[in-house]
Formats: C-alpha cells, sequence, structure tokens
C-alpha cells in the first residue's frame, strides 16, 4: 500500500512537470541611462552658450531617466535636441533622446557660469590693512562678476578700504588704495635717482599718499615743487627729467 501511494505522488509530480512546459528564458534587463548621462549631455550641448566660468547645472527633475531596451542602447551615447537658453535668466529646456530609438524625454533646469572671487570675511575699517586672513572666496555667477572687480587676493592683501566695504561680497577695485604712507604737510625725504647716483633732500608733502602714488612736494631748500612717487613711510622718489614747477 506504502509503495503504491508513493508512486502514485511521483507520478503527479511528473505530470505538472510535462504539463507547465518548458521554462520561459526571462527577458535581458532594460539598459538605464540616469541623472549622470543626462547631466554629460547638457553639459556638452551647453556649453555652446555658457562660455565663462565654469558651468553649473541644475536639472528641475533630480530622479530624470530614460529606459532602453536591451540591445538598442546607442554606441555613441544620449544626444540633445531642440536646445532653448535664456541667458538672463539662465534656464534651459531641451530634449534628450536615445538614438535609433523612439525614446525622448524633455529636461529643464538652471545653467551658468560661475567663478570664485576673493572677499573680505569680516568688516575691514579704513586704515586698516588687509591681511590673507582677512580673505575668503565665494563662488558667483560670471555675468555677475563685474571687471572692477578684484579677481585675486593679490588685489586686496595690503590695502586698505577707502571706505566700508560689504563683507562676503566681491569687492570693488575702486573702493581699495593703497595705505597711506605720507601725511600732508609731513616732511619727507626727496630721493632722485640719476644712474649709479643717488642725492637726497627733504621735502614738504602738499598731498596723502599711498605706495606707488604720485604727489606733489615742495623741495624745502630750492622752494620748488616736483611730482614724486611714494615708495615708503615719508620717502618720495622722482626721477631724471621729471619737471618741475614753480611754487
Amino acid at each position: 500500500m506504502k509503495r503504491t501511494t508513493a508512486a502514485l505522488f511521483l507520478s503527479a509530480i511528473l505530470a505538472l512537470a510535462n504539463f507547465a512546459g518548458p521554462a520561459i528564458a526571462a527577458e535581458p534587463p532594460a539598459v538605464v541611462y540616469g541623472i549622470t548621462h543626462v547631466e554629460a549631455a547638457l553639459s556638452g550641448a551647453l556649453a555652446r552658450y555658457i562660455t565663462n566660468g565654469t558651468l553649473h547645472l541644475e536639472l528641475d527633475n533630480r530622479t530624470t531617466e530614460l529606459r532602453v531596451p536591451a540591445g538598442q542602447e546607442p554606441s555613441g551615447g544620449l544626444v540633445v535636441e531642440n536646445v532653448y537658453y535664456s541667458p538672463i535668466q539662465a534656464r534651459f529646456a531641451a530634449e534628450i533622446v536615445v538614438p535609433g530609438t523612439s525614446i525622448r524625454q524633455p529636461v529643464s533646469g538652471r545653467a551658468y557660469g560661475a567663478v570664485q572671487m576673493p572677499v573680505l570675511n569680516h568688516r575691514v575699517m579704513p586704515g586698516d590693512i588687509v591681511a590673507s586672513s582677512d580673505v575668503d572666496w565665494i563662488e558667483i555667477r560670471a555675468d555677475q562678476a563685474g571687471s572692477d572687480m578684484a579677481t585675486s587676493e593679490t588685489q586686496l592683501i595690503g590695502m586698505t578700504p577707502k571706505r566700508g566695504v560689504p563683507v562676503n561680497q566681491p569687492v570693488r577695485i575702486r573702493d581699495l588704495q593703497s595705505p597711506r604712507l605720507v601725511d600732508k604737510g609731513s616732511l619727507v625725504t626727496i630721493t632722485l635717482h640719476n644712474g649709479n647716483l643717488v642725492l637726497s633732500t627733504q621735502g614738504k608733502a602738499l598731498q596723502d599718499g599711498g605706495r606707488g602714488d604720485v604727489i606733489r612736494v615742495t623741495n624745502t631748500q630750492s622752494n620748488r615743487v616736483v611730482e614724486t612717487i611714494v615708495t615708503g613711510p615719508n620717502q618720495v622718489a622722482i626721477q631724471t627729467g621729471t619737471p618741475i614747477a614753480n611754487k
């Protein structure tokens, strides 16, 4: 009896196996092009519109992806078509296309060029000298970086503000000046360089001046006025041939 039951059970299993038929092979998974692929394609297409600074791209939909049936993936990657770009709004719209298929996906977002700009990280008062520890860097849109703004920290370090300079904002060069090394009315040493010959005399400054500034000075011996270049604290220099005016 037990053998008969076991035989019947085995026969039932074999019958079900034959009824099920041969196993169906699973379809290969689709190839997925995600946000990284989309951004790479868009960066290449938008580079013709954004030529200044480092390209920054922000998609409105960060979950954008394209699914391509296995075996239909393009050898050259995704293609961007129907690009629209507004430089004023820094907005774009386009279509991502899988070549050789009907698959296309509309995308949109923000895109702009960005540059690094030096800024003061705290308030520096007129008369205070900007040091390297006073300088940080921020990133701004390239089209908002004016030609009169400092682009390197060397344009800030060693200078002093003429007036209050906003903190953590690009610095306009015209708002800085060299520290005052000569005060109007102070006595200065005038140096004249003529080849290997160096002559010095005393003068009186008629103007304030920082390093490299051109100021007028009265020669206290000849009582004549000469234009000089500030070279150091109460130190000025004139070059051979500098015109001398009457007081």
